[in-house]
């Protein structure tokens, strides 16, 4: 005699809340070896979708079905071919298909069995029984919550910082500019331009945005990008505008700790260093939390100079619902 198999296609602990149809509980198809016995979960109200085949042989000698241990719902006889049968589960419980077979002949079924919940609350249901109820018979109902994915969006940081001029040599023409990236971030891009160089780089990058927008790789990412940058940081093959023309600016992506170092031009750890940088774009999987500097020099003996820091983070955070499953008692 079989245990409680395993080996089926569950769908139910997996699917979202649905009103579509019927959930696929388990497709198995088994060589007939005397008792087959097969377990599920099933919730009170269920509408249960059985069909039986044979594949190889002829008149299946008997099949049950129950709710464990003895409370009979369907009982069949010398099933010849095919049988198809549907109703309701009486209680949340644990439930046996239980095949018997006395002759023989090679035989081999194949079963399908589908679940429509009778509510939303039941929706979500683990239908695995994992531990043999003939050894452990006393089993409870329980709830637990279990991941669903994720939520992807775009969080938008970014804002403008001055750098002096040197006054011919007399000033330290630095600043920086600090942001903290924001929880669950898996990826994120930035821009960095000087000047008016910020509004012409934002421009010329909207219009491309906007011919990529009506291509079907942009409709079915998880998240629709409203500027060129945040399709940028969510992978799209969209080539941003960069720049080392005109008014330009020195920079370096570090932590607090090694910022004072780049004031003092002193040795300093940095995850990216550019010079002369007019508008400069680059995506980043790192770092991903944290509060982060970008430190700026500017080269300009005289005037001060504006730069525009735009930054798109993507985050990822995990969804979690309750789901409904049975657990036997100490265990």
């Amino acid at each position: 005699m079989r245990s409680p198999v395993f080996a089926f296609l569950l769908a139910a602990h997996l699917a979202a809340a649905q009103d579509a149809g019927p959930i696929l509980v388990a497709d198995q198809t088994f060589k007939v070896t005397g008792v087959d016995e097969y377990a599920f979960a099933l919730a009170a109200g269920d509408r249960i979708d059985l069909r039986v085949e044979m594949l190889t042989g002829r008149q299946l000698k008997e099949i049950e079905f129950f709710q464990y241990p003895n409370y009979p719902i369907l009982r069949d006889y010398a099933m010849d071919q095919v049988l198809e049968r549907t109703f309701t589960a009486p209680k949340t419980d644990v439930y046996m298909l239980r095949f018997k077979e006395s002759g023989s002949g090679k035989k081999v079924c194949r079963f399908t069995l589908h679940r429509t919940p009778a509510g939303p609350e039941t929706t979500r249901m683990d239908t695995r029984v994992t531990w043999d109820v003939k050894k452990q018979p006393q089993y409870q109902i329980a709830r637990r919550k279990v991941a669903a994915g994720v939520k992807t969006e775009l969080v938008s940081l970014g804002g403008q910082v001055t750098v002096s001029g040197s006054q011919m040599g007399l000033k330290n023409a630095v600043n920086a500019y600090q942001f903290t990236l924001p929880p669950h971030t898996v990826r994120w891009a930035y821009r960095i331009a000087v000047g008016q160089a910020a509004a012409e780089a934002r421009k010329k990058d909207a219009d491309k945005l906007a011919q990529m927008l009506k291509t079907t790789a942009v409709r079915a990412a998880p998240v629709q990008p409203e500027t060129a940058l945040a399709a940028f940081a969510l992978g799209m093959a969209i080539n941003l505008t960069t720049s080392s023309s005109g008014e330009d600016v020195e920079y370096a992506l570090l932590d607090a700790a090694n910022t004072p170092a780049f004031f003092d031009k002193g040795e300093y750890q940095s995850f990216i260093h550019q010079k002369g940088v007019s508008v400069d774009v680059q995506r980043r999987s790192y770092p991903l939390e944290g509060t982060w500097f970008f430190a700026l020099r500017s080269d300009n003996w005289v005037q001060a100079i504006d730069v525009h820091i735009d930054i798109e983070a993507v985050t990822e955070t995990p969804r979690y619902v309750e789901e409904l499953f049975l657990e036997p008692v100490g265990r």
